[in-house]
């Protein structure tokens, strides 16, 4: 099972460096470095800071064609591409063919363009290596049945700002993460009802607005009530199995501790005595948390913008 984040709405997990007692020293990411390809006209490519899903550093060959007026694909695209940045264009359509010769890319940016068809974008060639797709901010009005099944490896898809009138039941089939905020309930005057049935529920701060005291006429009125099509919370454990509307906010709590996912961080990391050290961890919760690095010494050091110094 892979996992999957989809986010409808325009909200962003929180991603900055956390403190770990680790002895060396701690800088800001190290800067851009030239890329000595053929790169498109106007563009820029360079070898960039990245951080996949699982906050996982790498150095991503990136081609910056962002805010150039494009209409089609600029090429040549070097073939060694990870990282593919096309926001702020007048794109409709792409030769997915293109992009299917490019077997690293794998953070695919198409936010603020035209495209209205998701299948302009997905159809006919795969794209197997990518792991993350930015959507934001288009005109897309219908995702059909299997409209990313030609994305295998798809871990983060963004849509939010988009026209969506209607969802085919398997548009997402093969995404394993739905990421659903309350903004998009309380943005949609005419939406009748919202089912979320047989779906693993997590009833914490973050999910509050949902309780039986917050009914919100976007929200589903009718909660199915028999076993088959109860809408269940799934986490935390005390709130397991019981039906979502008898929850009450206070049991969902107003705040919570930040949850950081599993994994994010190594378990061990090796690094030569006065070397440069990027560990990047997601941290969720409500209020927003802040982030610090603590060092060897019990030093605390508070990040600004994700980046910790220890100097």
């Amino acid at each position: 099972m892979r996992p999957v984040l989809v986010l409808l709405q325009s909200h962003c997990l929180l991603s900055m460096f956390a403190g770990v007692c680790v002895p060396v020293v701690v800088g800001s990411l190290p800067p851009a470095l030239p890329w000595h390809v053929s790169c498109p006209v106007r563009c820029v490519c360079q070898i960039k800071p990245w951080f996949s899903p699982d906050s996982v550093y790498h150095e991503a060959p990136t081609v910056d064609c962002n805010d150039l007026l494009l209409t089609k694909l600029p090429l040549p695209i070097p073939p060694d591409t990870h990282t593919l940045r096309l926001q702020s264009n007048l794109l409709s359509a792409l030769d997915t063919a293109v992009l299917h010769g490019l077997p690293n890319l794998t953070d695919l940016d198409l936010s603020q363009n035209r495209f209205s068809h998701v299948r302009t974008i997905t159809q006919s060639y795969s794209i197997p290596s990518l792991l993350s797709l930015h959507l934001e901010e288009n005109h897309l009005g219908h995702l059909p049945e299997d409209s990313f099944s030609t994305l295998p490896a798809l871990q983060e898809l963004f849509l939010s700002h988009n026209n969506l009138r209607s969802i085919a039941p398997g548009a997402f089939n093969g995404l394993n993460t739905f990421a659903l905020h309350q903004h998009i309930m309380f943005s949609l005057p005419s939406l009748q009802e919202v089912s979320l049935h047989s779906n693993p529920l997590r009833c914490d701060c973050l999910f509050h607005w949902a309780a039986k005291e917050t009914l919100h006429p976007h929200f589903e009125k009718d909660t199915q009530t028999d076993g088959k099509n109860a809408t269940l919370c799934s986490e935390p454990p005390e709130l397991r199995a019981r039906r979502v509307r008898e929850v009450s906010s206070g049991e969902m709590s107003t705040s919570c501790l930040p949850m950081i996912p599993a994994n994010s961080l190594p378990s061990y990391v090796k690094v030569r005595e006065g070397g440069k050290l990027a560990l990047h961890c997601r941290a969720l919760a409500d209020p927003q948390p802040e982030l610090y690095w603590v060092t060897p010494s019990g030093v605390k050091r508070k990040c600004v913008f994700g980046l910790c110094n220890s100097k």
